[in-house]
């Protein structure tokens, strides 16, 4: 939780983003005297950026003794980001690049409705569908996606959503292709209900898919 802060406070100020973006598009590492005209600030100013940075595990520093007599300068360089970094940027490029689209939305949704079909478990073969179990289906497909669905008389209360940071930033799309996904793995099990709504925020941690 302390490491999770950290970050959350390294990323706060808008001028350590910008340091971090810099350091990712450097062929190398950097130190403060070549950072700082390029930031328009002081050189202690940007010291001190860094150093936040450094203690939340977003730049890491060394020593050039390159070419270097006397005391040689500290030069920083980007920490790689994880890959579940790597999703969750790619995830909000998407999302930010559909909710400008007059069709982004309708994208989403068809996109959420072809992962739910293969998503999905099926039933088993001669089985007949029964709107109880493919309600069923639909909730473990929620769990195992981190959603923590409860089943209620006419649909299924979503405790926790994995996406939120970015369903609050695009809401139209990210809660559209849950919607679709929802949608596609009912039609998938060949259910006899279907998705009605899918109300968000319905309390500051829930979301309901409500069904006809």
């Amino acid at each position: 939780m302390a490491g999770r802060l950290a970050r959350h406070r390294a990323l706060a100020d808008p001028t350590r983003e910008r340091i971090l973006d810099l350091l990712r598009a450097a062929d190398g590492p950097l130190s403060v005297a070549e950072l700082a005209p390029s930031l328009g600030l002081h050189a202690n100013t940007v010291r001190s950026h860094l150093q936040v940075l450094e203690e939340a595990d977003f730049v890491v520093s060394a020593a050039d003794h390159t070419g270097w007599r006397g005391r040689p300068p500290i030069r920083f360089s980007a920490v790689p980001p994880e890959p579940e970094q790597e999703h969750a940027l790619l995830a909000a490029s998407l999302a930010s690049a559909l909710e400008l689209l007059p069709d982004g939305v309708a994208i989403a949704q068809e996109a959420g409705r072809s992962w739910g079909r293969v998503m999905v478990e099926r039933l088993e073969p001669g089985r007949d569908s029964d709107d109880e179990i493919c309600i069923e289906r639909v909730a473990t497909l929620l769990r195992r996606r981190g959603f923590a669905p409860e089943a209620t008389e006419n649909g299924l209360v979503m405790n926790r959503c994995p996406f939120r940071d970015l369903a609050e930033r695009y809401p139209r799309v990210v809660c559209s292709f849950h919607a679709g996904l929802i949608d596609g793995a009912l039609v998938e099990l060949g259910s006899g209900v279907a998705l009605e709504t899918l109300e968000a925020w319905v309390t500051p941690s829930t979301c309901v898919a409500r069904f006809s």
